[in-house]
């Protein structure tokens, strides 16, 4: 039997900040996933007698317990909330945290902001009500924020007081990145996370498989956001890793107009995986598979080389895909033959 991972010093000491009478609601989250749902969330507020965003902003010191930080040593944390849940009267709440490599490039790094909001895409929020941070994003991040369908607009909850988190500012990203380059400004109406631009008809090229991995992987890149052109074709993508105990993990392309802030499918993978898995289990990888619709800006060679260092013995299987025509086309273009 599998020996468990006790609790650190650190995750104690993060859920301790708790009155006693949520503690163990918090302290759950080690051996479930990153996240609360709504309904949980509407409990901890009438019994803490504060709004989501105060116990959002209490989260952060257990958001950043879920950093791997092997290079920079700088742990950070966040939590967004999805949309308002019918109902509940508050959101789902997805924790974050920076995820890096050891031996790779540092822009290869998941920013904390990245993994809340990758973990609420993967979820299936189709927006962000708001997000909490310990001190104002990078311009890194204030850019890819900004590609959210509602990403001028989205409400940064920071200390109104630095280190304090007892009370918070509210401000949109607007406040902290002017005159912003956006989707807009390539002709793109919506943003990422719009469901209108992250669902695909995709197919393998030349093959279907029953595989649960590859076909985890096409999914994914169904429900990658890639609505600028690279070359000739939209550059849909996704990922799937597999660890040793089976459980499988998607990563989805999500683009950027000002390109170099993209999310890649693998580092949205292992985000999620950092972010979904017990903090009690293992994150060693069996299997990655790649799917892509080939264009000039492949993921490939950087999925190689990001996985070759996080697990040097697991080999990349890849494949391509195609946009496939919608069903009824189809059936259509066969019967006129």
């Amino acid at each position: 039997m599998k020996k468990r991972i006790a609790r650190t010093a650190d995750w104690k000491k993060a859920v301790a900040r708790f009155p006693a009478s949520v503690r163990t609601d918090i302290d759950q989250l080690w051996d479930g996933q990153g996240r609360l749902p709504a309904s949980v969330v509407a409990r901890l507020l009438r019994q803490l007698q504060i709004e989501q965003g105060a116990l959002m902003m209490q989260l952060l010191p257990v958001a950043q317990q879920y950093a791997v930080v092997p290079v920079s040593h700088y742990p950070v944390g966040t939590v967004a909330a999805g949309l308002p849940v019918k109902g509940t009267g508050c959101s789902n709440l997805y924790l974050g945290a920076n995820f890096e490599f050891r031996n790779v490039a540092l822009s290869f790094s998941v920013h904390a902001e990245q993994a809340a909001t990758n973990n609420a895409w993967l979820n299936d929020e189709a927006g962000l009500h708001s997000l909490a941070i310990s001190a104002a994003p990078c311009g890194y991040c204030r850019q890819f924020l900004n590609e959210l369908v509602n990403g001028k607009d989205l409400p940064l909850l920071l200390p109104a007081i630095p280190d304090d988190l007892s009370t918070h500012t509210a401000f949109p990203l607007s406040k902290y990145l002017p005159e912003a380059f956006g989707p807009a400004a390539l002709g793109v109406k919506g943003g990422w996370m719009d469901p209108g631009l992250c669902h695909h008809a995709l197919a393998l090229n030349g093959k279907s498989s029953r595989d649960p991995v590859i076909a985890a992987a096409l999914a994914a890149a169904s429900g990658s956001y890639a609505p600028y052109l690279t070359d000739t074709a939209h550059h849909y993508c996704g990922v799937a890793i597999q660890l040793i105990d089976g459980t499988i993990f998607p990563g989805r392309y999500a683009a950027n107009a000002a390109y170099n802030p993209s999310l890649s499918p693998l580092e949205s993978a292992f985000a999620f995986m950092n972010m979904n898995q017990p903090r009690s289990a293992t994150h060693e990888v069996s299997r990655c598979v790649l799917v892509e619709v080939p264009t000039l800006a492949s993921q490939l060679s950087a999925t190689q080389a990001v996985l070759s260092a996080y697990a040097p013995k697991v080999g990349l299987e890849y494949y391509t895909a195609k946009t496939a025509a919608p069903a009824k086309r189809r059936r259509r273009a066969q019967g006129s033959k």
